[in-house]
C-alpha cells in the first residue's frame, strides 16, 4: 500500500514538473525502465548504481552549494564518455597524489573534483 502510495505521488509529482527533454549523453527514463525490469544481474546493477548515483549526486550538490555556496557546472556540449574521462583522469590523480582519500567516500571524492574541474563561471 504504501509503495502504491509513493508511486502515484511521484507520478503525480512529475506531471505537474515541466518535461525536460534529455540531453545527447543523459540516459532517459525509459533506458532506466528498461534496464531496471531487466532479469540479468548486469542490468540490476546499472539500475541500482544509477538510482543510487542520482539520489547522492543530489544530496551532495545540495551539501556543497549549502556549504562552500559553489556549484558544478558541466558543460552541455561534453559527452557522456567525455565526463567519464574527466572524472577517471582526475581521480587516478588524485589518489596517487593522496593515497588516503582511498577510504573516503567515493561520491565525496567525486563531487571535489567536479568542483574543481567544473567551476560555474563567477557572476560579477
Amino acid at each position: 500500500m504504501k509503495t502504491h502510495l509513493a508511486a502515484l505521488a511521484t507520478a503525480a509529482l512529475l506531471t505537474s514538473l515541466p518535461a525536460l527533454a534529455a540531453e545527447d549523453n543523459a540516459i532517459t527514463a525509459g533506458d532506466l525502465q528498461q534496464l531496471c525490469r531487466g532479469s540479468d544481474t548486469t542490468s540490476k546493477n546499472v539500475c541500482r548504481v544509477f538510482i543510487v548515483g542520482v539520489v547522492q549526486g543530489i544530496q551532495l550538490g545540495l551539501e556543497i552549494a549549502d556549504r562552500h555556496g559553489t556549484r558544478v557546472c558541466v558543460p552541455g556540449t561534453l559527452s557522456a564518455e567525455g565526463l567519464e574521462s574527466a572524472v577517471k583522469t582526475q581521480l587516478d590523480q588524485t589518489l596517487a597524489a593522496t593515497p588516503a582519500a582511498q577510504e573516503h567516500a567515493a561520491a565525496s571524492v567525486i563531487s571535489t573534483i567536479a568542483v574543481h574541474a567544473f567551476p560555474c563561471p563567477s557572476k560579477h
